[in-house]
């Protein structure tokens, strides 16, 4: 189950990365990503040498439960410890690359980045500290037993991971919302200038700005949901991954909220513009 869970955990992150970039494409201006990119890096390169090691594990576990010599079970001992070392590893560099990403992300509030900063350091410790654990291990049921701590971490640590993807998605939401909020206020401000002078009937455009604000609603009501799930989550739950993606379809649908508000604005502009 770990394993698959490894295999799903780069799905998700791939995933939920295409997500961010998509998202970045309507702000104006986005952090450098330079820090994040290199911790992604590393990860996906322990993630291949994990993935290298575990089809040397299976190759040496065979081998020992074929032939049952010191030899093979030498083998399959020092193979298993190198497979789980590379499995610690890879998790912990992917909570370091999650955490660079949030560093970087704009729009999300100071208390809920610096409480994640502290839950996620403290699992890239667990997992550094288990790593070296690994070591002591004499014999491979000693391993087995400390690879099945592991195992009872990462529904904790999967918990955390969702709901840290969730949050810089959240932030790239509100930084979006942000810029379009000041949008309307500027609008705001000139139909009141031309409604003022007597320039142009603006009903229509009073209207339309109503429709924008309306969706800016919908798309935090949509956000709201999604955070809500999040939150919610917890380690002892058997669908963790369905409510991951369950938040993550309600920040996409918050996310078109947010298109169409940002083109009935475009929409606005070129109407105030012609009572000029």
């Amino acid at each position: 189950m770990y394993n698959e869970n490894m295999k799903r955990l780069l799905i998700i992150f791939i995933s939920a990365l295409l997500l961010l970039f998509s998202l970045a494409c309507v702000s104006a201006q986005d952090a450098p990503e330079l820090d994040f990119n290199r911790a992604y890096q590393d990860y996906l390169y322990i993630y291949g040498q994990y993935r290298e090691a575990h089809n040397q594990y299976i190759t040496a576990r065979e081998q020992y439960l074929t032939y049952k010599t010191l030899t093979a079970k030498t083998l399959a001992l020092e193979q298993t410890l190198d497979m789980l070392q590379k499995r610690d590893e890879a998790v912990r560099t992917y909570l370091t690359a999650l955490r660079m990403k949030m560093a970087e992300t704009t729009g999300i509030s100071d208390y809920k980045q610096n409480t994640l900063y502290l839950k996620l350091d403290a699992e890239v410790s667990w997992y550094t500290e288990h790593r070296e654990e690994l070591t002591s291990a004499a014999t491979l049921d000693d391993l087995v037993a400390t690879s099945e701590e592991a195992e009872s971490r990462y529904d904790k640590t999967l918990v955390l991971i969702y709901q840290a993807l969730g949050v810089i998605l959240g932030g790239k939401e509100n930084n979006i919302r942000n810029q379009i909020d000041e949008q309307v206020e500027l609008i705001k401000d000139k139909i009141s200038q031309i409604r003022d002078k007597g320039d142009k009937d603006t009903t229509t455009t009073e209207r339309w700005l109503l429709e924008a604000e309306n969706k800016l609603t919908r798309s935090q009501e949509k956000l709201d949901e999604a955070m809500t799930i999040l939150n919610a989550l917890k380690s002892s739950d058997r669908n963790k991954e369905g409510e991951h993606n369950e938040s993550r379809e309600l920040i996409q649908e918050s996310h078109l909220y947010l298109k169409e508000a940002n083109s009935y604005l475009k929409e606005l502009i070129r109407e105030v513009k012609t009572a000029d």
